[in-house]
């Protein structure tokens, strides 16, 4: 066995090498190849057109350096680039922090886009000597430099990153790193498959946001087509001011100076016109549109999270869930159709403004864009660091909205602790935190402003000086110079305004990673089931397994199995944190199972239509919920058959078994009282109620009652309790978790749950009478309220074995606990 370990160990290690070697070896032959190409471009630089070994060896001489007649410059990005790459390779080679290595990939990144610009300055330096522009190799030259400068930032950036070039001593530790995903667990496989999915990339993000806006398609259409014309209308506009300027100042005559003025004038006044209506029409294009794609975008995610388990909402903040819901996708519909608006008007007017440019001088064009890719580089840096901003800023913002959530839905019990101050703190701190965050972003702006404020004015700068050369050279007549001028502040505010689109886009990115991660989430448990079988009420649990999944290292079911044959009423008993409601959750299918089988009258509830299976079985839990809305709309939800008239008939049956009726008449609007959030102006006793009357309207086969009559008075408990008695003499499964005496001891069985498992089963009678036993314990502790030391064959739990007398019962209503 360690033989055949070393051996594929060997043979492991030998492979790597083989591919250090391989990505080694390509990369110097890059470099090699850079270094040959650029030199033989060189070759190329004369009036010939044709290779000159003389020229080549000329530039490879200091003395013969001209920078306005020489390509000299080239032959040292040449260098540079070398270095760079086979600086790289070295670097990537004792460098094992990815993180730190892609921070340098930056530096690269940067000295190409130096080496772009310096591109333009040397082209504008030839363009001094015309004739020069005619030499092959200079065009050589400069087409080589930008492929070689984008090579070797595809080296930094993509390249070398994904390769290892440890070195050769550890070539074995490599070995294992890069195998041992092989053995990973899987919990922590998932947990990085998770965090990559959700970082993903930003043109993906970006992507997605684009392909949303296909559901207001229509829109975006008919405001681009208003966007085109007034684009074309506002960019024509610094061309007739030009005009204007130029009547001024070189008119011979008052008359002929006023004519062509007004002219100018009234074609100017059309073209205002036409932006501004178009302007107005294409503005009202892009709001509504956007206003679907937030539509869109919100009822998407709601559906998805209607579709997930409930295991996701016991392991996520309703806050941060509200806060994707409404700031987030707001954030992300607005941001992405504005700037999808500004993106193309800017765009249009920019390539209009550069076919006006390039048509007056192509020199100062080139002027105009030398600081380009450098405002580029900026960009990149700034955006990367504002898109983790933004990401750290929604985070802080969903933390915040849970607490708000949190604290106002429990308001009583703020107040009843005088909690106030203390939760205002909590929310303090998180908002608190937001704005630190953006106390970073302030100062990135800041950097970033400056910057592009110092790019922006060195352009125009360097404008006014070249194009004051041209004109005094007599290769620019004046007028065009201001004409030029004008278009590139035009131009000068659309780079601008696009930039800010890229920035608002990072902004969308950072918002929108959370809000697709939820939306593209798959439910771990499928509501996908078909089958609509007879349901009678006959439930089996055959050795379940179940461990929730944020403790999946603690099984709290461990192989419970039991019958429920249909028309019984079963008791489930047991301590806290026994397995009483996980029982109950299981049996509604909010979680999947590890092992074993829950089934419905012999089908596995997995495989029952999920509608359908919901309207057999009706849950009323110990705590519960009504919605904002009339008492009759809480006790019909989720019921949707039949005509009105029958919904209001089994609506009024269904509230008179629940004792709900009654006390509904006397109030003024009936069944129209609206019933408050999350049913505030009921009393506890009226919601539950109200929560029966809920389960009963839809005729259940099953009916779980989860500590349903807890809340009850005494007589509205009875009442009720005969109800659902004539209403089990139907046929009818009722399943009950209780502590209350008089609820478990009239059950048809009594199943005693602890520890994930049935200790005992029976009915009240039969149980009461093994004493010592947990159920016996329970009631003496629990139901009576008496400890074991009182516990005696004379004590007052004699009766217990028979009929509990009023006293008995009111005693183990007052002294009652909640167990699970």
């Amino acid at each position: 066995m360690k033989k055949e370990s070393s051996r594929k160990r060997s043979s492991r290690d030998g492979m790597l090498f083989t591919r250090q070697r391989s990505a080694v070896a390509a990369l110097v032959l890059g470099v090699l190849t850079d270094v040959a190409v650029s030199l033989l471009c060189l070759g190329f630089y004369n009036a010939r057109s044709c290779f000159d070994l003389d020229v080549l060896l000329r530039h490879l001489s200091i003395r013969e350096f001209d920078f306005f007649h020489t390509l000299h410059d080239f032959a040292l990005l040449v260098a540079v680039r070398s270095v760079f790459v086979f600086g790289g390779i070295v670097l990537r080679a004792f460098q094992k922090n990815d993180e730190k290595f892609n921070s340098r990939a930056l530096v690269v990144f940067g000295l190409a886009t130096i080496s772009w610009s310096f591109l333009l300055v040397k082209i504008l330096a030839i363009s001094e000597s015309p004739e020069q522009l005619g030499f092959a190799g200079l065009w050589l030259t400069v087409v080589w430099t930008v492929v070689a400068s984008a090579w070797m930032v595809a080296v930094w950036l993509l390249v070398l990153p994904s390769t290892r070039i440890w070195p050769l001593s550890n070539a074995s530790a490599q070995a294992t790193a890069e195998y041992s995903p092989l053995i990973t667990n899987d919990a922590e496989s998932a947990a990085v498959s998770k965090e990559t999915a959700s970082k993903g990339g930003v043109a993906k993000h970006m992507w997605r946001l684009v392909c949303y806006c296909r559901h207001a398609i229509h829109w975006f259409l008919l405001g681009f087509v208003f966007l085109l014309i007034y684009a074309l209308a506002r960019v024509a506009i610094p061309k007739f001011t030009g005009e204007v300027i130029a009547t001024i100042v070189s008119s011979k005559s008052k008359e002929e100076g006023m004519q062509r003025l007004v002219s100018a004038v009234l074609k100017m006044t059309g073209l205002v016109a036409v932006s501004s209506i178009f302007g107005g029409l294409r503005g009202g294009c892009f709001t509504y549109a956007s206003m679907i794609v937030n539509c869109r975008m919100r009822c998407d995610l709601f559906r998805s999270l209607m579709r997930q388990e409930i295991a996701f909402y016991d392991q996520t903040k309703t806050g941060e869930i509200t806060s994707r819901l409404t700031s987030d996708c707001q954030t992300m519909a607005t941001t992405v159709a504005t700037n999808l608006n500004v993106f193309m008007r800017n765009g249009v007017m920019l390539l209009g403004s550069l076919g006006f440019m390039f048509s007056m001088s192509w020199h100062l064009t080139l002027v105009t864009f030398i600081a380009v890719p450098l405002v580029g580089f900026i960009t990149k840096v700034y955006g990367a660091y504002y898109d983790d901003l933004s990401e750290r800023t929604q985070k802080a913002l969903a933390d915040a909205n849970h607490v708000a959530e949190q604290t106002l839905s429990t308001m009583r019990t703020v107040r009843s602790f005088a909690c106030e101050d203390k939760e205002t703190e909590r929310f303090e701190g998180f908002v608190g935190e937001t704005i630190h965050i953006n106390k970073k972003k302030s100062v990135a702006y800041m950097f970033y402003t400056w910057l592009n404020e110092g790019c922006d004015n060195a352009i125009l700068v360097g404008v006014l000086f070249y194009g004051g050369h041209l004109v005094l050279t007599e290769k620019m007549t004046a007028d065009n110079l201001i004409a030029f001028l004008l278009y590139q502040m035009q131009l000068g505010e659309n780079l601008y305004n696009l930039g800010y689109v890229f920035t608002g886009l990072m902004e969308a990115v950072g918002a929108s990673r959370k809000v697709f991660d939820y939306m593209l989430r798959e439910p771990k448990v499928a509501n996908d089931g078909t089958l609509k079988p007879e349901v009678e009420g006959n439930i089996e649990f055959a050795e379940v397994t179940f461990a929730y999944p944020s403790r999946l290292n603690r099984k709290v079911l461990d192989g419970i199995s039991f019958n429920v044959n249909a028309g019984e009423t079963v008791a489930l008993v047991g301590p806290s944190g026994g397995g009483k409601s996980t029982c109950v959750a299981l049996l509604e299918h909010f979680y999947n199972l590890l092992g074993g089988a829950i089934r419905l009258d012999g089908v596995d509830i997995s495989l029952i239509e999920h509608h359908f299976f919901h309207e057999k079985i009706a849950l009323v839990a110990q705590e519960p919920v009504l919605y904002e809305g009339t008492v009759g709309e809480n006790i019909l939800y989720g019921f949707y058959g039949g005509s009105a008239e029958e919904r209001q008939r089994l609506m009024e049956a269904a509230a008179k078994k629940a004792n709900v009726h009654d006390f509904v008449m006397q109030m003024e609007k009936g069944y129209e009282t609206n019933c408050g959030e999350r049913g505030v102006q009921m009393s506890g006793g009226q919601k539950q109620r109200i929560a029966i009357a809920r389960a009963l309207v839809r005729n259940p086969a099953v009916l779980i009652l989860d500590e349903a009559t807890s809340a009850l008075d005494t007589e509205s408990e009875h009442i009720v309790q005969e109800a659902i008695s004539e209403w089990c003499k139907e046929r009818k499964t009722v399943i009950v978790i209780a502590h209350r005496l008089s609820t478990v001891e009239k059950a048809d069985k009594i199943l005693v749950i602890s520890g994930g498992k049935v200790i005992q089963c029976g009915r009240h009678s039969e149980l009461i009478k093994e004493r010592g036993k947990l159920y016996h314990k329970l009631v003496n502790r629990q139901l009576l309220g008496i400890g074991d030391a009182d516990a005696s064959e004379d004590s007052p739990l004699a009766p217990v074995e028979g009929v509990v007398d009023e006293t008995e019962d009111s005693t183990s209503e007052d002294t009652g606990s909640n167990g699970q």
